[in-house]
């Protein structure tokens, strides 16, 4: 039997950035994984949380300015939730000291440890987008950091994630989730995310990678 994966984010802020899912799952929002996707940006007034979803041009209006003498991190995170047509800012995404911000729910056992990774697009064979390194994986702006355990500290570094070779190991390098205890309905993982542009980086753009958690079962 398949074990399922749901993937949600948590839509709150303050206290509760700290209560897991099993706590307060009212919390989180499930990701649609064909319809909804996340966007990364500075932000504007069109471009906010509970504002329609947004167009290309005013993507292009709320675009991070790059810094000459220092990298940048995108300051917000949205989710573009296809099922009503609004943003819904993720507010712990990002360098701060959060710990439940994404959450991979999975109700079963696992036959590999998940991985988190990111690639250029559903077929999972290249990375060769700007923001995942233009072909060196080393260099990508995606950096990931598991928080399942304790919170990630004041401005986190993180993995870089980027491909297979650059992935964060969703078990905290534990290997295979096991089953189910007695009772229980589902295991859950926690990461954050965050994107910070090299400084001066000289290529501008819209760029569209797939972050997907990958895992094998019985």
């Amino acid at each position: 039997m398949a074990t399922n994966l749901t993937i949600f984010v948590n839509d709150t802020s303050d206290t509760g950035l700290n209560q897991d899912y099993a706590t307060v799952p009212g919390n989180y929002v499930d990701v649609d994984l064909t319809l909804d996707t996340l966007i990364w940006t500075a932000g504007s007034t069109t471009v906010a949380d509970g504002q329609p979803s947004p167009s290309i041009e005013a993507l292009n209006d709320a675009s991070a300015v790059i810094r000459a003498s220092f990298d940048t991190e995108i300051s917000k995170c949205f989710l573009d939730d296809y099922s009503t047509g609004l943003l819904d800012e993720i507010l712990g995404a990002g360098s701060s000291d959060d710990r439940y911000v994404f959450c991979f729910s999975f109700d079963g056992a696992t036959a590999t440890e998940p991985t988190l990774e990111a690639w250029d697009d559903s077929d999972h064979d290249s990375t060769d987008l700007h923001v995942l390194g233009a072909g060196t994986p080393a260099d990508t702006w995606v950096r990931a950091i598991r928080t399942t355990d304790v919170t990630p500290g004041a401005s986190w570094s993180g993995l870089p994630i980027s491909g297979v070779t650059y992935k964060l190991n969703l078990n905290g390098g534990g290997g295979a989730l096991p089953p189910l205890a007695s009772g229980e309905t589902s295991q859950e993982e926690y990461a954050n995310i965050k994107i910070t542009i090299p400084s001066s980086y000289a290529t501008p753009g819209a760029e569209t990678p797939v972050i997907v958690c990958r895992y094998s079962w019985m």
